[in-house]
């Protein structure tokens, strides 16, 4: 019976191995295409650089096509065209050419169907890297009116599919008016600056650096837990940064080159914060956790319907204030920017900072987080009870 046993949990585990080393990609790619209605040729050009592009990948990366655009409020505004899959640069670059551009430029249904074809088990996302490369004419969603809104919609997508992802943006065409949209999304998602295309060689050459993989190709985009020090030969200048913790709750940062973690009611400042270096150019990706006892748990006991307000929110970062996620890129912005290297610790550019609206946080969390860092304050909080009750806010 053992030996039964013992070689049936090596099948059972060869099994395993052949899916993770054959069935599973190294790298999975899926190319989100923007078909709407625009100037004659704009499509033509598109679908051409994406087939080029797709024949051009290695043959065990895995690539999908899907589109966007059409009526805005109707059904169908985007749509797979060509399931992920290995060996298809041709069956890609056919139906590419086979696309109707019609309707208006339908962003926001495209990216967040995106994320969801990677948020199931099956297909299998790569081992190495998960990338949904944009390529649209338009600079933001044309049926939406709130853009800072979807951009949030979309943050939180990635965040409950607890998903890592590469996002590259790609505009052809985009008139400089209507770029700012499109880097605001993409900051929005961890990635780097959009690249702009004016004619179809352009567009080309872009998307195959953007879907080799490795230094020639698209970089890395750091995820928590992976922050790389630049090369020794490069000798960049490193910058010391703060995150400074003020949730009141116990909360632990992810993503940094060192531990950040602070206890529920701390009130020591050398526990509030960590400290360490990042090199310029260097971009890392934050993350708070929320743990340990509310700190305040008389509200419990005198309301039972008391709800924890405990959702950690950044200042100081990429995304701009009150973000839910944090990405820090030690651009030429930030290092730029003067620093008094007097205080103990410095405002504005080598800071981020992480709060919830809980009024019981230490200072007044958000509103010393919005100071420090040069944001507007924040509106004040007030405690909502499940039955519908409110109390003011703290004066």
């Amino acid at each position: 019976m053992v030996a039964s046993l013992l070689a049936v949990a090596a099948v059972v585990a060869g099994a395993g191995a052949y899916v993770w080393f054959v069935l599973v990609p190294d790298y999975r790619t899926a190319f989100l295409v923007d078909a709407s209605a625009g100037p004659a040729g704009r499509f033509g050009a598109i679908a051409a650089a994406v087939g080029s592009a797709a024949r051009n990948s290695g043959d065990g990366d895995a690539l999908s096509v899907r589109r966007f655009g059409g009526a805005c409020g109707a059904t169908g505004t985007t749509a797979e065209v060509v399931p992920t899959g290995r060996g298809q640069g041709d069956r890609i670059a056919t139906a590419a050419r086979a696309l109707a551009p019609s309707g208006a430029a339908t962003l926001g249904d495209g990216v967040l169907a995106a994320i969801d074809d990677f948020s199931g088990l099956y297909p299998f996302r790569g081992k190495k890297v998960n990338r949904i490369v944009v390529v649209t004419g338009h600079g933001e969603d044309a049926c939406v009116k709130d853009q800072a809104a979807l951009r949030k919609t979309i943050q939180d997508r990635i965040a409950a599919a607890g998903l890592t992802l590469e996002f590259r943006f790609v505009g052809y065409q985009v008139p400089k008016s209507r770029q700012g949209g499109l880097r605001q999304l993409a900051a929005a998602t961890g990635a780097p600056e959009p690249r702009f295309a004016t004619s179809a060689e352009d567009l080309t050459t872009v998307l195959h650096k953007l879907t080799i993989p490795g230094p020639a190709g698209a970089s890395h985009v750091t995820v928590p837990g992976d922050t790389p020090a630049p090369e020794p030969s490069e000798k960049k200048k490193q910058y010391d940064f703060f995150v400074l913790m003020l949730t009141g709750w116990g909360v632990k940062v992810s993503g940094a080159p060192v531990s950040c973690a602070a206890k529920t009611n701390e009130t020591s400042t050398d526990e509030q914060r960590c400290r360490f270096t990042l090199a310029e150019g260097q971009r890392i990706r934050l993350t708070a956790t929320i743990h340990g006892p509310d700190p305040n748990p008389m509200r419990a006991e005198n309301n039972p319907y008391y709800r924890p307000m405990n959702t950690p929110y950044w200042y100081g970062c990429d995304e701009g204030p009150r973000s839910r996620t944090c990405t820090v890129t030690m651009d030429a912005k930030r290092v730029s920017k003067p620093v008094d290297t007097s205080a103990e610790i410095p405002a504005t550019s080598r800071l981020a900072c992480v709060a919830t609206e809980d009024p019981a946080a230490p200072g007044g969390g958000m509103f010393t987080c919005a100071g420090l860092t040069g944001a507007p304050p924040p509106p004040m909080p007030r405690i909502t009870y499940a039955d519908g009750s409110v109390d003011a806010p703290p004066s």
